[in-house]
């Protein structure tokens, strides 16, 4: 029995599922979201008040409600500066389980939305984020066999947001949904540099630990994922930047 929650704990967090992509920096068919960049969404009526600015659907509940400008701008870009830029790549090395190395692929295909492939030789999964003056909500992680464009930014504005990627204010003890900041200046040792004044996260339950890394300029440069089942050693499995190309 005590075998069951490592296994549980490996496919949720994993996300293994079978997937026709290649590791080691090996393309997929790119989608084609150069006539998307910087687009602005328009707002729908619905979603603004009377003086004209969307709201959030706060169904996180995490208690913090954040307003956009109107003409779909992100108010304060500072937060993009944690997700890498526009048509990036990024190579991490795994440690631990066979699935945790990981070829990421970064586009911005409109203003204030972020969408992400990442794939870990068993699985992709597309990302979507929604970027705001203050913090970075996950509005989509799908599994998906090839990457593609990105959705129709009426489609995009459609979705429920589904939790928060990451929050300010950056200080120790700060939490939002079921992460907590627990160091905003660590130095950070990865196959592609060591990175300084990092921004750590931490998700902890009985039996597990998650962390989540961030660089400014570099976005999530590590994670790790720490299970601890009585009676078995202590399973570490890490992701951790090895190579990135910007544009």
């Amino acid at each position: 029995m005590k075998k069951f929650p490592l296994l549980l704990f490996l496919l949720i967090s994993l996300l293994v599922v079978t997937a026709c992509s290649k590791l080691n920096g090996q393309d997929v068919t790119a989608p084609d979201n150069s006539g998307n960049s910087g687009e602005q969404s328009p707002l729908d009526k619905a979603d603004t008040d009377a003086g004209g600015e969307i709201k959030d659907k706060d169904s996180d509940n995490d208690g913090v409600e954040e307003l956009d400008d109107p003409n779909g701008k992100v108010k304060d870009p500072a937060m993009l500066d944690y997700l890498l830029p526009d048509s990036s790549k990024a190579h991490y090395e795994g440690t631990g389980n066979e699935y945790a190395e990981l070829d990421v692929q970064v586009y911005h295909p409109y203003e204030e939305f972020v969408m992400i492939y990442e794939n870990n030789g068993g699985s992709m999964i597309r990302k979507l984020y929604k970027v705001e003056k203050d913090r970075i909500l996950t509005l989509e992680e799908k599994h998906v066999d090839v990457q593609e464009n990105a959705p129709p930014v009426a489609e995009i504005k459609k979705m429920e947001v589904t939790g928060v990627y990451l929050q300010k204010p950056f200080e120790k003890g700060a939490t939002f949904g079921k992460w907590t900041v627990v160091e905003t200046d660590a130095t950070v040792e990865t196959p592609y540099k060591k990175f300084e004044h990092a921004i750590v996260i931490e998700e902890k339950g009985d039996t597990y630990t998650n962390r989540k890394y961030f660089v400014e300029g570099f976005g999530e440069v590590k994670r790790e994922a720490l299970m601890t089942v009585e009676g078995q050693e202590d399973l570490l499995v890490t992701s951790s930047m090895e190579s990135v190309t910007k544009p």
